[in-house]
């Protein structure tokens, strides 16, 4: 009959080789998507940020119609007011230091609308690999005047 060996016990058997390379990788990947994620998160919260300012700019130049020359009470919007009201807000609040370049393009579609669209380019927090040195943002918001008596 032939003899079953035993296993030799685990503190016998000779270390082959080092776990410290795959351990490196592994750390050296999760810092990479680390750093991409916060990338990521960077650049959606400066687009929510602009979109914020074009929607608060578009509220600013709606706000800032003429009346109507009717015999009944409304308003009109021009697209060069719209555009002096939208950058007039602009200059007046605190825009990121890291929003460069910035674009402000106002127009009035239908004489009751102010439609305002900034485009800008953004200078990421966390500077990587992963990213260029910025990055082209754009955000438009449509606000429509109403006059209420």
């Amino acid at each position: 009959m032939a003899r079953l060996r035993r296993p030799t016990p685990r503190a016998a058997r000779p270390d082959e080789g080092s776990i410290t390379p795959l351990a490196i990788g592994f750390a050296t990947i999760a810092l990479a998507l680390i750093l991409l994620a916060a990338l990521i998160t960077d650049v959606w919260l400066a687009h929510r940020k602009l979109f914020a300012l074009a929607d608060s700019a578009a509220l600013a130049a709606a706000e800032s119609f003429d009346p109507a020359p009717t015999p009944e009470p409304g308003i009109v919007l021009t697209d060069e007011g719209v555009r002096t009201a939208a950058a007039a807000y602009l200059s007046a609040v605190e825009v990121p230091p890291r929003y460069t370049d910035m674009t402000v393009v106002g127009r009035s579609p239908d004489g009751l609308s102010a439609e305002v669209e900034l485009r800008t380019a953004y200078v990421p927090a966390l500077l990587s690999p992963f990213a260029p040195s910025w990055i082209e943002l754009e955000a438009r918001a449509t606000v429509r005047g109403a006059l209420r008596l």
